[in-house]
């Protein structure tokens, strides 16, 4: 662990220089939450930036925000630097049928996450420059905070460095979308590609979520009316996780009721314990070995079939329903 932080460096605006991208023509291919946020973010540093998408409705979107707007193959065929801002599930087929064949040599690709370069779904030619810049907020909070002067922490990596100045161009777009105002680290594809997987699955969406669910239902079995079971596990959420990022775990213990602290620190190992641990080791498995892209490729190929059963099921669990109630019965 301590020699992780030895060789971890934090780079900031003074270490990227925007003059890389200078009569560099941009090209977001993408105009969701994403492509919009660092479409705006780098236009407003002074880049030059067009859009690439296959959507009119998207394309009605760019237009009205001011933007040139092509075709994707047609941006591609324009861009110097072509960016990868649509699903990542859609990457291959669109990379394949609008975007490999107007690739030029010396471009710059830059992806948001490293899933798929380093799962083989795009596989960029060696005359390339092939780069991530992953910002780690959501687009609107990333537009919003640069209109504040502010930004959000991002990683970079490099896949293939052509030019010989892959890294300082990653940097410099860091510091065109506003990345470089908060921070920004630098890690791999692969790195980036597995720990996002499993943080989302495990963590941070689909282990959470499950937790809450578990705990909701558990409270409602055991007598409680749903609004308490809802109100006493989700609702109070936000606080512990503003805790947690200002001050650490430890740092949140420190802050909440020596009640909380010392139920919390009394059923370590029950609820989290050896049986939980396997199966996240092997639920990283399936991830580092790209079981679950087989998968969730296989499926988005059928049309989507389990992932729209799998959401249509999760909509119905009562603790939405619930949620929404109290929702609209508080002021915030």
């Amino acid at each position: 662990m301590n020699d992780d932080f030895a060789a971890l460096k934090t780079y900031h605006d003074d270490d990227a220089d925007l003059s890389l991208l200078k009569e560099k023509k941009i090209a977001i291919i993408g105009f969701g939450s994403q492509g919009k946020a660092q479409a705006m973010n780098l236009r407003d540093s002074g880049m030059d930036v067009i859009i690439g998408l296959s959507s009119d409705n998207s394309m009605k979107a760019a237009r009205n925000e001011g933007f040139t707007v092509y075709e994707v193959a047609e941006a591609s065929s324009k861009g110097d630097i072509i960016v990868f801002l649509f699903p990542d599930q859609k990457h291959k087929e669109v990379y394949e049928t609008d975007i490999a064949h107007n690739i030029s040599q010396g471009n710059v690709l830059i992806f948001a996450h490293g899933l798929s370069v380093h799962f083989g779904l795009v596989n960029p030619p060696a005359d390339t420059d092939v780069i991530m810049v992953a910002p780690h907020a959501p687009g609107a909070i990333m537009l919003e905070r640069f209109k504040q002067g502010k930004g959000v922490a991002c990683f970079i990596g490099v896949h293939n460095d052509f030019s010989g100045k892959a890294k300082e161009t990653a940097l410099a777009y860091a510091k065109g979308i506003g990345c470089t105002r908060a921070g920004v680290f630098e890690t791999t594809f692969e790195h980036e590609a597995v720990g996002d997987l499993f943080g989302e699955q495990v963590a941070l969406c689909g282990g959470l979520s499950e937790l809450l669910e578990t705990a909701f239902e558990t409270l409602v079995l055991g007598g409680l009316p749903a609004a308490n079971a809802y109100l006493e596990c989700v609702q109070q959420l936000d606080l512990v996780v503003e805790l947690i990022k200002k001050h650490g775990i430890a740092g949140m213990y420190n802050r909440i009721s020596d009640v909380a602290e010392y139920g919390s620190y009394s059923i370590k190992g029950r609820v989290i314990n050896e049986l939980s641990r396997r199966a996240m080791r092997s639920i990283l498995q399936e991830i580092q070995e790209g079981k679950f892209i087989k998968k969730m490729m296989k499926d988005y190929e059928k049309g989507y079939q389990d992932y729209i059963k799998l959401k249509e099921k999760n909509e119905k669990h009562p603790i939405n329903e619930v949620g929404k109630v109290i929702r609209e019965r508080m002021d915030d």
